[in-house]
């Protein structure tokens, strides 16, 4: 029963999502009407349930987040009909909040293009370098957008794009996740990444930075395999904690909000469990335990990943560590169709961390590479790159968006998806303003596989935490959201059978 299958004690969370869930259900089985569930029973049985004002008509700052069945989605202005919960979502970040302003008005037009262009000066033509500091021109002096001309989704980005287009929207009038996807766009188009016979066609205009990188941190990515070493093949709650942080806290190693020499300085510094704002990893341990035992050891994970260099060389530790197990048989790393990000990982990251590793002098770090690409050959360890899924995780759309061909291999293979880095969580949350106080699992319940995210926050958007905690944050660390120095671990397992509409659109 129960007690087996969760290692004797059921987790609190587990507990709470079980009680939420079956009440929803009963309620609906009893209730015929919306206002009757609405008025009366729905706020006993959800306590953060607000009966606020309708939804607002405008799919860009307000969308309409429809959740079923109902045991989540409890946040903001809850409704339910015909067993829906529609959840009214705040607006999103943009260069209202001083963080994105100096993001989208420095930090990525001075500071990442402008180290970009010098990266490639030998790399690049004089044309396709002008063209890169005119995109950096463009943002310092917030000229309208325009729509883009090439790459493998072109057309459904400039659908993407039409609302602001058609408006004439100025670069510091984007939403902040849509203008930070759509830079690395351009950069790429006018680099002449899709150009044929030109000298910039299918060059990464970030390798030599993230190879730099990945140098700097090989002494760390070293010891890390030694971890790995230690913990291969030992199935307990310890070991996988210790796996599962280390791929948390690589996620420090950020290009586009780092220096390469700040992440081998912040890779070499100890972040403890109490930099760890939401710990749920002993539920992702349970979790993989019941799959794995449901499918004779043969559970598979699929990973949403972000940075290369110190974050992809743990991620594939991570991988190593889980396939030693006999708990899991597959693990997929679903890479960036392109360069993205400035250091997001695509698949020859993955070819120049293994080499580096194999040539490292450490017998541990030599041999843990030797083991990952025979997992390659065998495919037990897949790379996807150029998938409808791939093609999404770098689209500006919100993780809500996410269409079926891109959910089919969520949903029809993987036990858990692992969500990766700051960018993955902002997309999962939409970039919107939260309250931090309100549930993961309630706000991501949408998604179509069991989910967990491990993050070091670097931007303002954060969920799940208790309002004592934030409070403390405030006053002790104001600047907890941004710096990298803090992370989280947060699950999220969506009620069976649950669907998702966007305003009214796509499941």
């Amino acid at each position: 029963g129960f007690g087996h299958r969760w290692g004797g004690v059921m987790p609190h969370r587990t507990i709470r999502s079980l009680v939420q869930n079956t009440a929803l259900l009963l309620l609906t089985f009893l209730c015929t009407t919306d206002a009757f569930l609405t008025h009366s029973l729905l706020p006993l049985a959800l306590p953060h349930f607000k009966n606020t004002s309708p939804l607002r008509p405008s799919a860009t700052t307000s969308p309409r987040m429809s959740l079923f069945p109902s045991g989540s989605g409890v946040t903001g202005a809850v409704s339910k009909s015909r067993g829906v919960v529609s959840v009214e979502t705040p607006g999103e970040l943009d260069n209202s909040d001083a963080f994105v302003l100096d993001t989208m008005t420095d930090r990525v037009p001075t500071k990442i293009i402008g180290r970009t262009v010098e990266y490639n000066t030998a790399d690049l033509d004089t044309e396709a370098l002008k063209g890169m500091e005119a995109i950096a021109d463009e943002m310092r002096g917030n000229k309208k957008i325009t729509g883009l001309s090439k790459g493998p989704n072109v057309e459904h980005w400039n659908k993407c794009l039409k609302p602001y287009l058609d408006e004439g929207t100025t670069w510091g009038s984007l939403p902040w996740y849509v203008g930070e996807t759509y830079v690395y766009h351009r950069l790429l188009e006018a680099s002449g990444f899709w150009d044929k016979g030109s000298k910039g066609e299918g060059l990464d205009i970030f390798a030599k930075e993230k190879k730099e990188a990945l140098d700097l941190a090989m002494p760390q990515v070293e010891a890390r395999a030694a971890v790995c070493a230690a913990a291969e093949g030992k199935w307990s709650g310890a070991e996988a904690r210790a796996m599962l942080l280390m791929s948390l806290w690589g996620n420090q190693g950020d290009s586009s909000l780092f220096t390469i020499q700040d992440i081998a300085d912040n890779a070499g510094r100890a972040s403890g469990d109490d930099k760890i704002l939401v710990d749920e990893v002993d539920d992702v341990w349970n979790l993989i335990c019941a799959a794995a035992e449901r499918k004779g050891g043969k559970a598979c994970v699929h990973f949403l990943n972000d940075n290369s260099a110190l974050e992809l060389a743990s991620d594939l530790l991570l991988a190593h560590y889980l396939l030693s197990t006999n708990r899991v048989s597959k693990v997929v790393f679903n890479l960036k169709p392109y360069p993205f990000f400035v250091s997001d990982a695509t698949p020859p990251d993955v070819s120049t961390t293994l080499s580096a590793m194999a040539a490292s002098p450490d017998a541990h770090t030599s041999r843990l590479a030797s083991d990952l690409k025979h997992h390659l050959e065998t495919g037990a360890l897949t790379l996807t790159h150029d998938g409808p899924l791939n093609l999404f995780l770098a689209s500006p759309e919100p993780m809500w968006c996410m269409p079926a061909a891109a959910r089919a291999p969520l949903r029809e293979e993987a036990d858990l998806a692992v969500a990766k880095g700051d960018l993955m969580y902002r997309k999962l949350l939409g970039d919107r303003t939260f309250e931090a106080t309100e549930a993961f699992d309630d706000i991501v319940s949408y998604f179509p596989t069991p989910l967990l995210s491990l993050r070091t926050c670097k931007s303002p958007v954060a969920v799940g935490m208790r309002k004592d905690k934030v409070e403390e944050l405030r006053r002790t660390h104001p600047t907890w959201m941004v710096d990298g120095q803090c992370g989280m671990v947060q699950l999220c397992v969506p009620p069976p059978g649950g669907e998702v509409t966007v305003g009214g659109g796509g499941t």
